[in-house]
């Protein structure tokens, strides 16, 4: 498993895609259209965006992949340390939200020296 780095003070974007088992046993990458909303937990920190388009997370635009969210977090107040972050969404169908696991991350602090 891959440990994602956020970058706090910097504009480094996390892009994923979420993906479920199929009838087959394959991963597919799963249509987002239907969200309304998608949170993301860093230990009492809640980061949450009800605008596909314009907010911290965002989904289902043009140019992203099926199944892609990207995260520009690094602006957020976040204790530098490692996460084990719960990808939540909701939509009409699924208003108490789908878990879609947990996404390990590394919050990093501001690397470059105050003037």
């Amino acid at each position: 498993m891959t440990t994602e780095i956020v970058w706090l003070g910097h504009d480094n974007i996390i892009n994923l895609q979420l993906k479920a088992e199929d009838a087959a046993g394959d991963l597919v990458a799963q249509d987002l259209s239907a969200v309304t909303k998608i949170t993301a937990s860093f230990g009492s920190k809640l980061i949450s965006s009800e605008d596909k388009a314009a907010g911290l997370i965002t989904w289902d635009q043009a140019g992203y992949e099926t199944g892609e969210i990207r995260m520009d977090i690094g602006g957020e107040t976040i204790t530098a340390d490692g996460y084990d972050v719960p990808i939540i969404t909701y939509d009409p169908s699924n208003s108490d939200g789908v878990v879609w696991g947990e996404v390990s991350m590394l919050v990093r602090a501001e690397v470059e020296a105050s003037p």
